[in-house]
């Protein structure tokens, strides 16, 4: 507004320019090896297997949401306004998911940005899951929500999956504090780049504008798994007195990479 205001002359200076912002606060994200991923998985298929029908039915789709953030690295708008139209997983060049709307306090829009609007290649393991879960939901049409209230068809209750993920957290041993859709996210991201992912294709799969952020996800990843990097390098010449069953590490982070949608 001051700006303008300057460009019509109605003041001489903006004198908004000559404040420094504060910085922001630095967050502690929490970013899961894939050791703890397969246990959360395993924590969400006993959960299931314990609970009742309706119970069950619900934990089941939490498991596969939990899957599809860590896999496909979704935003939680994104994840609540994914559609089965959007999921083709009968293309011959193989499975894609295209992110085209999301779910933001019950409203529905389109990705903030053009990097947000993006079609990702899914793998073969986040494929099934999808198409499993669509033999299984009631709401399979074109137009349905892929996540959604399995006997309403109502959008996700984001709340509800975030206290069954506390729940599969504690049975699977993580006791670190656990952001259900961003630190999900962060998760994603961090390990793509881990495995080797290219600058341009990490960028483009996480739907940045800004490749500054991205980069940040590159740095992120060499501190993270520093102790999975010493053990490979370990197995490979056989330094450091390597031992068959060392668990690796996860850790608790600290970064201002991302904001919470």
């Amino acid at each position: 507004m001051l700006r303008y205001a300057v460009r019509r002359g109605l003041v001489r200076a903006n004198p908004v320019a000559a404040v420094e912002r504060p910085r922001d606060p630095r967050r502690r994200w929490t970013i899961l090896s894939s050791v703890e991923i397969g246990r959360l998985e395993r924590a969400l298929v006993e959960l299931a297997e314990e609970a009742d029908a309706d119970e069950s039915a619900w934990v089941e789709q939490a498991r596969v949401v939990f899957l599809t953030v860590v896999l496909a690295g979704l935003r939680r708008g994104e994840t609540l306004g994914l559609r089965w139209r959007d999921v083709d997983l009968a293309d011959p060049a193989g499975a894609v998911l295209r992110v085209r709307e999301t779910l933001v306090h019950g409203y529905a829009d389109t990705p903030k940005s053009d990097a947000g609007a993006r079609t990702l290649a899914l793998g073969p393991k986040l494929a099934e899951e999808l198409w499993q879960h669509r033999r299984r939901t009631a709401y399979s049409g074109d137009d349905e929500r892929v996540f959604c209230h399995p006997e309403k068809g109502a959008p996700l209750d984001h709340e509800r999956y975030a206290k069954t993920l506390r729940a599969a957290l504690e049975r699977a041993g993580v006791e670190r504090r656990m952001r259900p859709f961003h630190d999900g996210r962060h998760t994603s991201i961090t390990n793509s780049a881990t495995a080797g992912l290219s600058p341009a294709a990490l960028m483009a799969r996480a739907g940045h504008s800004d490749f500054k952020t991205t980069q940040g996800y590159i740095d992120l990843a060499g501190e993270t798994f520093r102790a999975e990097a010493e053990l490979a390098e370990q197995r490979m010449f056989g330094t450091g007195g390597y031992k068959k069953g060392v668990q690796t590490s996860s850790v608790d982070v600290s970064t201002e990479i991302e904001r919470p949608a």
